[in-house]
């Protein structure tokens, strides 16, 4: 027989928070063995996220003496405000999201806009648990590890790794987005042009379609072809030895406590301005890159012409249909950048030739589709048509720039971890 769990449930002040805590019954059985901040956004994907945690993964939690307090979303960025103000973030080992990868971007951002950023964004790892239409983070952590993508094995392995006592800590490169307004941490892709657009104009079939939507998404758009005036400007990554990062166990330390030991050489991480912002980023580059309001360095590559897209990522995947760069590592040191002029498409049939190429890893093959790893990029449109877009979020500029860094947060991964 399992451990007997007695439930109490409070309100807290944080946002109508649920908590729900593992107390010693009488008998002396084991207390929790650590706790976790869940996020429930009840409207990704289908809409069945509630139910999802109520059934499979609360009995899950409470099966292994995991304490959790529980936050249902009531609409955009509520994820971003509460772990931006939250003041006891360190009793947590962890964060389980169900949803997809934006509320994962909200998270990982509201993180970013904290004093103390440079300590939790490592030492606060997140579990995902898919129930949103894009699902690339969890995706690419499955690709590298040979997991099953594909449901119902998806769901539920994802589901049996954010539930584990063993589960570790992967960690995963963040890329540093600068627009003029703002700074944004990426851990997926930024986008602009043909697979930005069929992202955004497909939201309205979410419900209805759930991923499908990138299908006929994609057909619309590649039927009602646009071109895009711009200027792509980029630094070539240099090869060299990629590190091989340490996981750590999850419930074996709370994230104050790995903070103690990250935060040792003293080093702040962000403010509260803009200006304090860009200069705790560019502290993490990976290289000196200059600043977005600063001209293009001579050295780098220059694109200036008519696009049909561009596309950066960060990871392997940007949904779990296929493999958008297949040798990308979870914790990579650079940039995969991928672009398609239109001078080189010679008619509509090549770019759903391009689309439905990916799940076979056959589309960067195509002679159109020009792909280069990079450390930095930096896009310019010259027309207001399409969106750009960073990690699946429309992002309000008129330019950005896109460079790697060192900093890396971490996912919930099975164990053992091979990177």
């Amino acid at each position: 027989m399992g451990a007997a769990l007695c439930c109490q449930r409070s309100r807290r002040v944080y946002d109508e928070s649920t908590t729900v805590t593992a107390v010693q019954s009488p008998d002396e059985e084991p207390r929790a063995i650590g706790r976790v901040l869940v996020f429930v956004n009840p409207n990704s994907g289908a809409g069945k996220s509630v139910g999802v945690f109520r059934s499979r993964v609360e009995p899950q939690l409470k099966k292994n003496l995991i304490d959790y307090d529980l936050v249902i979303t009531n609409g955009p960025n509520h994820a971003k405000s509460v772990v931006r103000s939250r003041d006891d973030l360190g009793k947590f080992n962890g964060v389980i999201i169900l949803s997809g990868d934006g509320l994962i971007f909200e998270v990982l951002n509201g993180c970013s806009e904290r004093p103390d950023a440079a300590g939790i964004i490592p030492s606060l790892p997140v579990g995902i648990i898919p129930s949103g239409s894009g699902n690339g983070l969890l995706s690419s952590l499955f690709y590298s590890r040979g997991e099953p993508l594909k449901n119902p094995q998806f769901t539920q392995r994802a589901i049996d790794v954010c539930c584990s006592p063993g589960a570790h800590a992967q960690p995963v490169n963040l890329i540093h987005v600068q627009t003029e307004e703002t700074n944004i941490a990426s851990f997926l892709s930024v986008g602009w042009g043909l697979m930005a657009d069929i992202d955004i104009e497909s939201e309205r079939w979410r419900k209805s379609l759930g991923s499908n939507r990138f299908v006929l998404g994609g057909l619309i758009r590649t039927l009602n072809l646009y071109t895009y005036r711009g200027r792509l400007s980029f630094k070539a990554h240099v090869g060299g030895k990629r590190r091989m990062d340490v996981t750590y166990g999850i419930y074996e330390k709370t994230m104050s406590e790995r903070m103690k030991c990250l935060l040792s050489d003293n080093r702040e991480a962000v403010g509260s301005t803009h200006r304090v912002l860009d200069e705790a980023w560019q502290s993490f580059h990976s290289e000196p890159v200059v600043d977005i309001q600063d001209d293009v360095p001579e050295d780098w590559t220059k694109v200036e012409d008519d696009f049909v897209g561009v596309y950066a990522v960060a990871l392997s995947h940007i949904s779990n249909d296929g493999p958008f760069a297949p040798q990308a590592w979870m914790d990579d040191d650079r940039i995969y950048l991928s672009y398609i002029l239109r001078s080189d498409v010679s008619n509509r049939l090549n770019l759903i030739k391009f689309l439905t190429s990916i799940e076979s890893q056959k589309h960067l093959d195509l002679p159109f589709v020009k792909t280069i790893e990079v450390t930095a990029f930096r896009l310019e449109p010259k027309d207001s048509r399409s969106h750009l877009v960073v990690d699946g979020e429309v992002v309000k500029s008129r330019k950005v720039q896109a460079v790697t860094t060192s900093l890396k947060m971490a996912v919930f991964a099975p164990q053992p971890c091979r990177l």
